[in-house]
């Protein structure tokens, strides 16, 4: 008797197929899945289903808005439920279609593995907010581990005596444009023991004081982004909080270097610095403030954000070489795509940091492909490398084909150099990415490389 000719699907173990379907990020293709099979749609249905969006898109023709909420859906299969994970509300959806509301509440209750809140309101009077009050009182009976806020108006003082409920959580995110800043006072003594990110978008006004006093209670923190913090009060805010791996925050000038003189407890593997000044020697003491946030071993990426209203800033080299001496062993993204380095500093960043995998900057375009190869040639770990260039062109001329040609030569040439894991240059808006092919014709592996040139310019 002859077998059943079995599917592709039934040779794989269920248990390798989550791990295979949960890298497609292309909701279309886990739908395509989920009706391959039974044994796919049994692994894929789960993926569909952990993050549910809602999508609020405007038709500007006829001037009406269009809501598609996933509630529908769970309401008619509420089985489906129990795999949702997170969840993101607009409060777009109760201006637009009131009449969605009582179901989206209903919906939100049946999600009983819930993890996640995430409630994003633009409207600027605030009048949303009620719908955001019913879905606290709603996430209240759920296990929830998230939340995030970001809305336009703040917070009134109702809804935030609902959040200040709320403990047990592992990430808070509030992003208000408008409104009283709201730091967690009250709130952290109850969340020290969970909360391990923390995002808060309004602290601007905060006197340090308040801000140090309310961060001493979450010890456990790991992740911390703060915007409008005075920068005088960071260098503190480390000294307590021994396990932070990743800070994002702003520099406001001179006045950050603090009589504070502890060493941070915090070692850092992930720095994000924004700053802004009115004239590039602004940045003269955000060098050493920047060093002193990062004393021992431990950085492996940092990113620089300075904006200056007279041109970019140039990164000193003596601020190189003594992130070198601290983090030589350790550093493997640097990015800092508003600020200028030369090719010879880029040389010695090259040299200096071994494990550099990702650099980011600006620097000055040169005809001479020869000077970008020769910055990278000791650069055996760099696998991505983007430049914004500082043109040696008038706008008005375009780069003629031979250009283009002796470009590409240089950048094959970079990619395949001896030691070489570099695969992705990009060149002011020009994308350059390598790679192995196979070659049907000729029945052979080819390194090929690809750029998103349309026409021969660089302009």
């Amino acid at each position: 008797m002859a077998l059943p000719k079995l599917g592709a699907a039934e040779y794989l173990p269920l248990d390798v197929l989550p791990l295979i379907l949960q890298h497609l990020t292309d909701r279309r293709d886990l739908h395509t899945c989920a009706q391959l099979s039974k044994a796919f749609h049994h692994v894929a249905t789960p993926l569909l289903y952990r993050t549910l969006d809602v999508r609020v898109t405007t038709n500007r023709r006829y001037q009406k808005s269009v809501v598609v909420h996933p509630s529908t859906t769970i309401l008619h299969k509420p089985e489906y439920a129990r795999y949702v994970r997170h969840v993101h509300e607009n409060g777009a959806v109760g201006s637009y279609r009131p009449d969605l509301m009582e179901g989206c509440r209903q919906a939100l209750r049946l999600c009983v593995n819930l993890e996640g809140f995430t409630w994003s309101d633009d409207s600027a009077d605030g009048t949303n907010e009620v719908d955001l009050l019913a879905y606290l009182d709603i996430l209240e009976t759920l296990p929830l581990r998230e939340l995030v806020i970001r809305t336009f108006c703040g917070l009134s003082d109702n809804a935030w005596a609902k959040l200040q409920e709320f403990t047990g959580l592992a990430k808070v995110s509030i992003w208000c444009m408008d409104g009283k800043p709201r730091i967690l006072q009250g709130w952290s003594e109850k969340l020290g023991a969970s909360l391990t990110h923390l995002e808060l978008g309004r602290c601007s006004g905060v006197p340090a004081s308040i801000l140090i006093s309310v961060l001493s209670h979450l010890p456990n923190l790991r992740v911390l982004r703060l915007k409008g913090a005075p920068s005088a009060a960071i260098l503190e805010i480390l000294t307590f909080l021994p396990h932070l791996e990743t800070l994002d925050t702003e520099y406001f000038g001179a006045a950050a270097l603090a009589r504070y003189d502890d060493v941070p407890a915090a070692s850092l593997r992930d720095l994000t610095v924004r700053t802004s000044s009115v004239h590039i020697q602004g940045f003269q003491q955000l060098w050493p403030w920047i060093r002193r946030l990062t004393p021992r071993e431990s950085l492996e990426s940092f990113t620089l954000n300075a904006f200056s209203t007279q041109g970019e800033a140039l990164i000193p080299r003596p601020f190189l070489l003594d992130m070198a001496q601290t983090h030589r062993n350790t550093l493997k993204h640097f990015i800092a795509d508003s600020t200028q380095l030369t090719l010879a500093d880029i040389e010695c960043l090259c040299t200096v940091f071994p494990k550099l995998e990702t650099l980011s900057c600006s620097t000055d375009r040169s005809p001479e492909m020869a000077l970008y190869e020769h910055a990278v040639r000791k650069a055996n770990n760099l696998r991505e490398w983007r430049m914004n260039l500082n043109s040696w062109l008038p706008s008005h001329v375009r780069v003629d084909q031979a250009q283009n040609a002796v470009i590409a030569s240089g950048v094959r040439r970079m990619m395949l150099r001896e030691g070489s894991v570099l695969r992705l240059i990009g060149m002011g808006s020009i994308i350059y990415r390598g790679g192995w092919v196979y070659n049907k014709a000729e029945d052979k592996v080819e390194f090929e490389v690809t750029s998103n040139v349309i026409q021969d310019s660089w302009d």
